[in-house]
């Protein structure tokens, strides 16, 4: 033993080769045994000494939050007998064949031609016996995570060391499922553009873990059905890969027009004409679904189904013409006389003007908005009914000129969703935006009829609200990944998005209620949850519009209000002319040559264009002057405020040329008698008062989602309250709690909880839910249900019915050991709550305004809100919030000194203040990951 150096038997940092890194020491020492060993006498147990050493090597290229490493053992004794005999009395019970018989002299696993005649070694490498030496290698740390065929190239090297004889020069080929792409975010040129949703682009990249060049490599894709492997096309070319270096393929799977479920795609990595070192891990796979868009005949084509031409914004006269429409259709719905309802549409029309046009303008201002919904909805009907198309040529050949009548119309369509989301300050999308409830509407759709849907998000930039459209056709969904959906962007027609950039896509992070897209198309200024999908309209629906009346009403009376407030009278003048008012001073308001003009004290300009509203000092009375500057037809509106209702005299329809002028005077309080064009008096077309009196109690945040037509009450639908998912492969025992916030009282319909335990399945226990004062409800007793490839019990059910008051509450399962959880999850196990909504007396959701003093678990906090932002600051280590409520919920961040920044110094927040509005509770954490940190609370002084 002391002749023995162990340098000589470990492998030091110069034996080593990528991705293999040597770690700290080695640690040597003398030890002995007894075991039996034949000898002339024949078996006898004896003692025996040898040397054994241990050191620790790091896998390069692994995440650093998940590294892996390899341990080598290796025991040295005097002779080959004695390490043969080391080998049966400790390997016996080791799965050293591919039958998994324990150690067998002579069994070449490595099918190493070194070990011919001098030793042995298991499948896969584990094991070797060389001569008078053992190794033993262990795999440690993220262990699921190291590349395959690690521990068989390691093995190889030992015995490059301690045979002192190197291994034949090849090239060794190596896959890895997670370089098996379907689709890639990032500028690449890794997938080639697909022509149709059904032709899948296939990426794979093949490293060359060899010590010489890998020359004509090929990739063949198979799908794999149990034991047999069906060739997908031909072989795909990758070229010549030097060693040490990655090279990639490209090929196409052919769909078939059929959606792919469950999907085993196999990738083979091969020479033509050279044989590979370790053939083992030439081999990846990946588990896929793949839905998308196929109409009976073929699948929906990026190239073939979308304009060549940007999106666009609007024009001349395309807003007024957009809203009136919709104004129309709503207000044409409701059961009054003729008069009431012109008087609806008209007194309706400048608020609702005026926050489509902000709305447009500043959504254009960042690169979104314009006809964004008129394009992708063309494009969806075309695609689905051909017959609805104004022309027999594909979309793609269209010219804007030929697009644009169909454009507008289907544009208008898709608005209800959009202008419900306006009139309550954006707070209605939240009930159905999210990255989780936009996959399950995407997928849905693909799924069943097939169909394309509009996916829709919003978001700010300073106080600017923007929003954006675009055509989800196709969603790929690899297990262990995100899913991707594939979109028609009309900001980025086929023009825009060649190579290296990627197709337009969407990636939505569900685990971190977040959603990406590739750096080029931008929309940085989205919320990260702010995301839904809904289907393609071919009209405006009528139950929606039933639905959307009470919110419309009440807008109505909050700008009556406005005006009463402030003393004042509104004009809107509908183009082509411009109007100018002047005050008995001799003041104006108004265009003058072209020029916005405002001298009179307390007036406004609120728009100008091609519609003009002005509000004007109730108290002075005024000469006005209408200048038409084309040829069209002018309109005149003037609303006035009484009590609680609101009067209108409308001049509508008066036909005028170039240069004509019209005038007339508004007394004080409003009234105007009629205008004069020349010698012609033009008396009103419509003179009268509407009682706003039962407007002010109408109900502004009812869904028309939900369908009611008649009545107050919204029928309470079912709603998926938290859920906790993944695709990847599951452990047990989650690391992180569940836990979620209800932003208004519900009643708790079901809940689910997966428990796979490798493939186990466990027998049900009970469920509860437990809140942030420790109070539990339950538990309930669960039914079992059946899993993946019918494991029973695989699920536990539980159908409470109880009531929950707002708050943060935490899921608690009788059986954690076998809950399934995984990295993907956050250690957090899988679980899905459904519940229904909760209504006040009023049927309206409880809303309190955060600003004002609390005092909290973390110091005093000063909060201020405006409108849904709410900012503010604690004592604690200088601390800050900035977030968005929603109600009496909210959602943001906290930060805190020195570097304000996550994960150390800042985090995610979320908050729930109580039915009083005097008190909050909520939950904390580091950074954006993982489960929650710590709870927060907090009380008004």
């Amino acid at each position: 033993m002391e002749d023995i150096n162990p340098a000589d038997y470990a492998l030091l940092a110069a034996d080593l080769k990528d991705p293999f890194k040597f770690e700290g020491e080695i640690n040597a020492q003398a030890s002995s045994t007894g075991f039996a060993i034949t000898t002339s006498k024949g078996l006898e147990r004896q003692n025996v000494s040898f040397l054994e050493l241990t050191q620790e090597v790091s896998i390069e290229g692994m995440p650093e939050d998940c590294r892996g490493f390899l341990s080598l053992y290796v025991a040295v004794f005097d002779s080959s007998e004695k390490a043969e005999a080391f080998c049966q009395e400790n390997f016996q019970d080791f799965g050293f064949t591919e039958d998994f018989s324990g150690y067998t002299p002579g069994y070449n696993g490595l099918g190493d031609p070194r070990l011919e005649g001098k030793g042995a070694s298991s499948t896969g490498g584990h094991i070797v016996q060389f001569e008078n030496m053992v190794a033993r290698i262990y795999e440690l740390g993220c262990i699921n995570e190291i590349p395959k065929g690690s521990v068989d190239a390691f093995a190889r090297l030992w015995l490059d060391k301690v045979s002192k004889i190197k291994s034949p020069e090849k090239p060794d080929l190596h896959l890895d499922p997670d370089h098996i792409y379907l689709s890639y975010h990032k500028d690449n040129n890794l997938l080639q553009t697909e022509i149709s949703a059904d032709s899948q682009a296939v990426a794979v990249e093949v490293k060359n873990m060899g010590t010489v060049e890998a020359k004509d490599v090929r990739v063949q894709l198979y799908l794999k059905k149990g034991e047999d492997l069906q060739p997908i096309g031909q072989p795909a070319y990758v070229g010549d890969i030097p060693a040490g270096s990655t090279k990639s393929g490209t090929a196409f799977w052919d769909l078939e027009g059929k959606n792919a479920e469950g999907a085993i795609l196999q990738a083979q990595a091969f020479m033509l004409n050279e044989k590979d070192a370790i053939e083992e891990d030439n081999n990846a796979s990946i588990t896929v679904n793949i839905y998308y868009a196929y109409n009976g005949n073929r699948a929906y084509s990026w190239i073939d189904d979308t304009y060549r031409f940007d999106n666009y914004g609007f024009e001349g006269r395309e807003t007024e013409e957009m809203v009136e429409g919709l104004l129309a259709t709503v207000v044409g719905n409701m059961q009054a006389d003729g008069n009431f309802l012109s008087a609806m549409q008209r007194l309706l029309f400048p608020s609702t003007f005026m926050r489509f046009w902000n709305y447009s303008i500043e959504s254009m201002d960042v690169g979104a908005g314009g006809h964004c919904y008129g394009m992708a909805a063309t494009s969806a009907l075309y695609f689905t009914d051909r017959g609805s198309s104004p022309l027999s040529k594909p979309t793609s050949q269209m010219s804007l000129e030929e697009a644009s009548t169909n454009i507008a119309i289907y544009h208008r369509a898709q608005m209800l969703p959009l202008w419900t989301a306006m009139i309550s300050d954006f707070r209605f999308f939240q009930r159905d935006q999210s990255p989780a409830k936009c996959h399950q509407a995407v997928k849905d759709a693909l799924k069943d009829s097939r169909e394309p849907v509009i996916i829709e998000f919003f978001g700010r930039i300073g106080n600017k609200t923007a929003g954006h459209a675009v055509l989800a056709y196709k969603l790929i969904e690899v297990q262990g990944r995100e899913p991707v959906i594939y979109v028609y962007d009309p900001n980025f027609p086929v023009s825009k998005a060649k190579p290296p950039r990627s197709m337009p896509q969407i990636t939505l992070e569900i685990s971190n209620n977040n959603w990406k897209n590739p750096a080029y198309m931008g929309y940085m200024w989205a919320y990260a949850s702010a995301i839904s999908a809904h289907p393609v309209f071919r009209q405006i629906p009528l139950e929606d519009v039933n639905a959307l009346v009470p919110s419309l009403k009440k807008s109505l009376y909050e700008m009556a209000e406005v005006l009463r407030k402030a003393n004042a009278i509104m004009a809107v003048l509908r183009c082509p002319a411009d109007a100018v008012f002047t005050d008995v001073q001799g003041r104006q308001t108004g265009i003058v040559d072209g020029q916005v003009v405002n001298e009179i004290p307390g007036a406004e300009v609120l728009a100008d264009g091609d519609v003009e509203i002005y509000m004007l000092p109730a108290e002075g009375s005024y000469s006005l002057f209408i200048d038409a500057t084309d040829q069209g037809m002018v309109d005149l509106d003037v609303i006035r405020t009484e009590d609680e209702s609101a009067g209108i005299t409308s001049f509508q329809d008066m036909a005028v040329q170039t240069g004509a002028q019209m005038t007339g005077t508004i007394q004080a309080g409003g009234e105007i008698a009629n205008l004069q064009s020349g010698s012609e008096s033009i008396p009103p077309s419509l003179d009268t008062t509407v009682d706003l009196s039962g407007f002010a109690g109408e109900a502004l945040d009812k869904d028309p989602a939900e369908g009611s037509t008649s009545g107050d009450e919204v029928e309470a639908q079912e709603e998926l309250i938290m859920e906790v998912n993944t695709l990847g492969g599951v452990g047990n025992a989650p690391t992180s709690p569940v836990q979620f916030t209800l932003d208004r009282p519900y009643t708790i319909t079901r809940i689910r909880t997966y428990h796979w335990n490798y493939g186990s399945g466990q027998t049900p226990g009970t469920i509860a839910i437990q809140d942030a004062s420790g109070n539990q409800y339950g538990p309930w007793a669960a039914t079992g249900e059946l899993g993946m490839g019918g494991v029973q019990d695989a699920y536990w059910m539980v159908e409470p019915g109880a009531a929950l008051p707002s708050g943060v509450y935490t899921l608690v399962d009788s059986d954690p050991d076998t809950w399934s959880q995984n990295s993907e999850t956050g250690g957090r196990g899988v679980a899905h709550i459904w519940g229904i909504p909760s209504q006040s007396e009023e049927g309206t959701v409880q809303s309190c305004d955060w600003s004002g003093t609390w005092n909290t678990d973390w110091g005093t906090m000063q909060l201020q809100q405006s409108g849904d932002k709410v900012t503010g600051n604690y004592t604690h280590d200088q601390g800050r919030i900035d977030g968005k409520a929603f109600g009496s919920q909210m959602v943001g961040a906290w930060s805190e000194a020195p570097s304000y920044s996550p994960p150390d110094d800042g985090g995610d927040l979320e908050i729930v203040m109580s039915e009083d509005c005097q008190s909050f509770s909520g939950s904390w954490r580091y950074g954006s990951e993982g489960g929650w940190s710590g709870g927060w609370t907090g009380s008004r002084q």
